[in-house]
């Protein structure tokens, strides 16, 4: 049991962190607590930084410190958002709203990219016009703290991040590193003039604008990504059917695992299985239900099972498929065959039912190898009719032979 309990963490720890499994029933809390440190240590960094920008004149010191105000904000905000994302899942919302995290790191995104043209625009035009920068030693231990307390940021932000698992933490990290490179920039221009009288106020300030975009961007893509919608990590799919396959040794395969992410904890999917035709429906009930419940138990991700009947006993059906296996094996890279079915028409037809995926890139187009599958199967046997389904990651394509009469599970 306690192996069990283990899993979920293992397999996000394997799959990263865009599909979070079992959070903790303490991680609203840490998500919180967290928030709200790293907001105070920004109010504290944002009133020093301003003021010693308003002594020195130095732009790139009080444009650092109109920087950490923001982050301030973005706290607030994600603190707000946070408190969303843990509202139980209601009618209009029947899957949680987990998905309020990604709204918050989008928005301590945003903030970073506002700060980032701000800074850019003023720096651009201290560039053109240089201006005169007074600095002194209490200037210099300023900015040395300031570049501390950001990295004590990043690696707190960083270690809550990964321990709960969440994606405003983790967003929050890149953010306080960005701020590490940033305010490292306004230290070396202010060092250049103190010790050189060269004044590099107005480039430095342009290259941590370019360095707080250039994270901004990475965070909002990322983000943006997860709230349309992205793929699930192999490990995380591979780890599913296994479960699965282990279930139940009457089992055939596992085939059509779609996952979808609801936010951090909120993992929904849909697979089919193919089992023996001649199991009773109570014991295929069975059988399915077993896989739900234990996908739930390891995994905490809610699974809905449909089961495929495989007519291994059928002699026919045998024969049908290890054709069309050798005939989708011969094209391109080759295609995989699953929820293969047999049926026979009033007037004593086969009509034979499947899906293929490919093995590897093919070249051919899906009329291509719909016509090509249907050539060297009317060689085989010119009365099978072919209902063929293309599958390639989440998009299908069809072919459908039409027919005259009614199909039947076995000929009259």
């Amino acid at each position: 049991m306690k192996e069990d309990k283990n899993t979920a963490r293992k397999v996000t720890e394997e799959s990263g962190y865009d599909f979070v499994l079992s959070p903790s029933h303490g991680r609203q809390k840490e998500n919180m607590k967290a928030a709200i440190i790293g907001m105070s240590m920004n109010i504290l960094l944002a009133a020093l930084k301003m003021f010693i920008g308003a002594i020195s004149g130095s732009i790139a010191i009080l444009a650092d410190g109109w920087n950490n105000l923001s982050d301030s904000f973005s706290s607030v905000v994600s603190i707000i958002s946070l408190a969303m994302a843990s509202k139980p899942a209601d009618k209009e919302h029947p899957f949680g709203h987990a998905r309020f995290e990604y709204i918050a790191s989008s928005v301590i995104a945003i903030g970073m990219l506002i700060v980032a043209v701000q800074l850019g625009y003023q720096s651009l035009l201290r560039t053109i016009t240089p201006q005169p920068m007074e600095t002194d030693i209490w200037t210099l231990i300023a900015l040395f703290a300031s570049i501390g307390v950001k990295l004590f940021q990043y690696f707190f932000y960083r270690y809550r991040g990964k321990k709960i698992v969440s994606t405003v933490l983790l967003s929050a990290a890149q953010d306080s590193l960005a701020d590490v490179w940033a305010t490292s920039g306004v230290l070396a221009s202010t060092a250049a003039y103190a010790l050189f009288e060269f004044n590099i106020d107005g480039p430095a300030g342009l290259l941590v604008s370019v360095l707080i975009a250039w994270s901004a961007i990475g965070i909002i893509r990322e983000m943006v990504t997860l709230l349309i919608g992205s793929k699930p990590p192999a490990e995380l799919t591979d780890s599913i059917i296994e479960r699965i396959l282990e279930t139940d040794r009457r089992i055939l395969g596992v085939h059509d695992l779609i996952v979808h992410n609801y936010g951090p904890g909120r993992i929904h999917a849909t697979a089919h299985v193919d089992l023996d035709s001649r199991e009773s429906f109570l014991e295929t009930h069975l059988i399915v239900d077993r896989i739900e419940r234990k996908i739930k138990r390891d995994l905490d991700i809610e699974l809905l099972v449909r089961p495929d009947p495989a007519n291994i006993q059928d002699e026919t059906y045998i024969e049908v498929l290890t054709k069309l296996e050798e005939v989708t094996a011969s094209i391109d890279h080759g295609f995989d065959i699953h929820s293969f079915h047999l049926f026979h028409t009033e007037d004593g037809k086969l009509v034979a039912s499947f899906d293929i995926h490919e093995r590897g890139p093919c070249e051919l187009n899906d009329t291509e190898i719909f016509d090509l599958i249907h050539k060297k199967m009317y060689d085989y046997n010119k009365n099978i009719i072919l209902w063929i389904t293309l599958d390639r990651e989440y998009t299908r394509s069809v072919h459908y032979e039409t027919i005259n009469s009614a199909v039947m599970s076995e000929p009259e």
